[in-house]
């Protein structure tokens, strides 16, 4: 299965997306001001009829999975913000877009019944965005039930690193027997990555969620414990899947999310661009009690509790841990 126009298609069309994102989080975003959600809510629609439009011209018969959808777009956002999406989907088109496209490429692949279904996250982070900190455009592919292509687009990746005065962004990817790739994002030589070789537990790179309420505190904090981990153990919060590529590149070790409320399940573009990358970089998932996830059920992994990624050398650890922990 040659998916090589699928990768160059989703990293073109990742880099320009992203491209529209850091458009619009410049010209309407200022923290200064708190300027509310309007910018995110544009920019995720604006994305989002990109990708549909890309995905529409180029696969015509594939299925698509992806949260926005034209009857919000046109019963939740007014007049301005309708207008102000269609303008930034026309500047980087090159050309007058109508918001009956708008409207078609939001929906493109909703209703089709496929054996490859895209998964579309148009802004992965989206309080990392408000707050020039970490999101990404997330775009992955599944065929016949499995992540098979990953494409993260982070357009802040070194935002809290010494690089950040000048980021340059990152462009991870990766597609089924081919490995694991970053590169950055506005294009360059390509680099492979691959997870780290940590295995005590103890020294272990923790990424976790900069946003508390995604994050069961208290069940990490005994985890934590049960692994011996010192208040000076190593950790990094921060938003969206770039979590997912540090983690693949090795700036990370292990990726554990529960999130407070025991019924929450995860949803399916929060973690399938990610996870196909983490795959081919060596990494090891599953959910907290060692389930691999089952992406056979739609929008949710409703057959899976929480998600743990690590380098593979930590992973049983971790869920021994877990388990003693109690969840």
């Amino acid at each position: 299965m040659d998916l090589t126009k699928e990768l160059e298609t989703a990293k073109t069309i990742a880099r320009m997306a992203a491209g529209i994102c850091q458009t619009i989080q410049a010209e309407l975003v200022n923290p200064a001001e708190k300027s509310g959600r309007e910018p995110v809510t544009i920019a995720d629609y604006a994305s989002q009829a990109i990708i549909g439009h890309a995905l529409a011209e180029n696969f015509s018969d594939d299925a698509v999975l992806s949260e926005e959808r034209s009857e919000e777009f046109m019963l939740l956002l007014n007049d301005k913000q309708r207008s102000l999406v269609q303008r930034f989907v026309t500047d980087a088109l090159g050309g007058y877009v109508f918001e009956e496209q708008v409207c078609a490429w939001l929906d493109f692949g909703k209703q089709t019944q496929a054996e490859r279904t895209w998964i579309i996250d148009p802004i992965d982070g989206t309080k990392g965005f408000l707050g020039l900190r970490h999101y990404c455009v997330a775009i992955g592919l599944l065929v016949d039930g499995e992540p098979v292509l990953g494409v993260l687009a982070s357009p802040g990746f070194y935002s809290d690193s010494e690089e950040s005065h000048d980021d340059p962004g990152a462009l991870t990817y990766a597609l089924s027997g081919r490995g694991a790739f970053m590169e950055p994002l506005a294009g360059g030589p390509p680099h492979p990555i691959e997870v780290s070789e940590i295995s005590d537990p103890r020294r272990a790179i923790l990424l976790t969620s900069y946003e508390s309420g995604h994050t069961d505190l208290s069940f990490f904090n005994r985890v934590a414990e049960v692994l011996g981990r010192g208040s000076d153990a190593p950790a990094r919060a921060l938003d969206s899947q770039d979590k997912h590529a540090m983690l693949a590149a090795g700036i990370g070790d292990t990726y554990l999310r529960v999130v407070p409320e025991p019924g929450f399940r995860e949803k399916v573009w929060d973690q399938a661009a990610g996870y196909a990358i983490v795959k081919e970089a060596g990494g090891r998932i599953s959910d907290v009690f060692g389930q691999p996830l089952d992406w056979s059920t739609g929008r949710h992994l409703e057959n899976n509790r929480g998600v743990l990624m690590t380098n593979g050398h930590l992973h049983d650890k971790l869920l021994e841990a877990i388990a003693k922990a109690g969840l």
